[in-house]
């Protein structure tokens, strides 16, 4: 069956560096007056932006107060005094991390002689992505400079997600300069997504996730068990993952005895006020690219029905992902040692329907487990017909936690139809 659609698993692939890093700024790009130059932005829009707060009076766990300084450290007014007196900023200390701040000097010259400091800052920010940097308007006090003036040195922080610029900088940045935040210098998102690739790319998306900033995310929604029969549904930044193991922000107040306080800090070195309540879910897969014959969208731990032309007798199938660690790879059926991608499918025109998915028989305290691994318990059943037909009737009663199988065929006897796994209500 399906001869011409059937592959082996792949290859994996590699990316260059160019590849991986496709945004650069060139900081040598000036006009006869000494200012920044508009890059080519045809491709570019305006985004959202992280702000500095106006006042700021207190400071979470990974924020850093960048302030601006003089080179002997004297901090005795503005921003200077504040970092001092509120924030650790030692006194002598005029360049650099200082307690809990940053300090840029700006009172020794011209602003060419403060664009190296700030460049310097800029590399630090990127070497350090668990702290969030608020910039105050450096140089725009005592130091007699204008936010015209300041403001361009910070271009490149468009590209450097836990920067916080002064939001008349950002405006300046975006008229004067003609760049715009963003997506930051990270690899491409995945075209496939598993387990793996979810680990991956939300460890590499920490910072956004607690700090609750969606501009620089994928367009992803996955699929986690909420409850006997509920689903939830989590776009990307609203989830994490930490070894293997699910978890969603919620911020209704009923899931604040769920609050894990303590995973908290260890994935984010932060307290992340304002994002809500991190609670454990187990993964049930992620929002394919594809439809089945109905219009609706499948979903990785869907159980499909299939009946190719000419042939009204229906097969059940269990659909995974493959993907090389870059995200390249398919969606389909995953067997022991060859796969039926799905994207074949749907070029041979063969109907495929979904029926139910592979959360049945789910243990309540159950550690993270791979989607693929259930779905290759789902297709490699080695049961009689009748087994078999007992394991199909039970992918429509999903979640659920009940391990015996009568009970599934009891909720079908009785016509109970609290188990709704297509609803979407998040």
């Amino acid at each position: 069956m399906w001869a011409n659609g059937w592959t082996s698993h792949m290859e994996s692939g590699r990316r260059t560096l160019s590849q991986m890093w496709p945004f650069k700024i060139d900081r040598n790009r000036r006009n006869n007056n000494g200012r920044l130059t508009p890059l080519n932005v045809k491709s570019m829009k305006p985004r959202d932006f992280s702000a500095t707060p106006n006042k700021i009076t207190e400071l979470s766990r990974c924020e850093i107060f960048v302030f601006g300084s003089n080179l002997k450290g004297c901090h005795a007014g503005g921003a200077a005094r504040i970092a001092m007196e509120k924030f650790g900023a030692e006194w002598g200390v005029g360049v650099g991390p200082t307690g809990r701040c940053y300090a840029i000097p700006t009172m020794q010259g011209g602003v060419e002689t403060i664009e190296p400091y700030v460049n310097k800052f800029l590399e630090y920010a990127k070497t350090h992505p668990n702290n969030r940097f608020l910039v105050t308007r450096i140089g725009c006090g005592i130091a007699g400079f204008d936010d015209m003036e300041i403001a361009p040195l910070f271009e490149e922080a468009v590209n450097i997600s836990n920067i916080a610029l002064p939001k008349t900088w950002w405006d300046i940045i975006g008229k004067e300069c003609g760049v715009w935040r963003t997506s930051p210098s990270y690899p491409k998102f995945p075209k496939v997504w598993t387990l793996k690739t979810l680990n991956k790319y939300t460890a590499l998306h920490k910072y956004e996730i607690g700090a609750g900033i969606n501009t620089f995310l994928p367009d992803l929604k996955v699929r986690y068990v909420k409850g006997r029969g509920e689903f939830g549904y989590a776009k990307f930044g609203d989830f994490f993952f930490n070894r293997d193991q699910m978890y969603v922000w919620e911020t209704d107040d009923k899931y604040a005895e769920e609050h894990n306080e303590a995973v908290v800090s260890e994935v984010f070195h932060d307290e992340c006020k304002g994002r809500g309540y991190v609670c454990q879910r187990i993964y049930a897969g992620v929002e394919t690219n594809f439809r089945d014959t109905n219009g609706e969208i499948i979903y990785t731990g869907d159980v499909i029905e299939v009946q190719e032309k000419n042939d009204n007798t229906p097969y059940y199938l269990a659909l995974g992902a493959m993907a090389d660690a870059d995200g390249s790879g398919f969606y389909g059926v995953i067997l022991d040692n060859h796969s039926w991608r799905l994207d074949d499918c749907l070029r041979q025109q063969v109907r495929i329907t979904r029926f139910g998915t592979v959360y049945y028989q789910i243990g309540k305290n159950e550690v993270a487990r791979d989607v693929n691994e259930r779905v290759m318990d789902f297709n490699l059943a080695r049961e009689s017909t009748e087994d078999h037909k007992v394991r199909v009737l039970m992918t429509r009663y999903t979640p659920n936690f009940d391990q015996e199988r009568w009970k599934y065929q009891g909720l079908e006897i009785l016509g109970i139809e609290e188990f709704d796994w297509r609803r979407q209500n998040n």
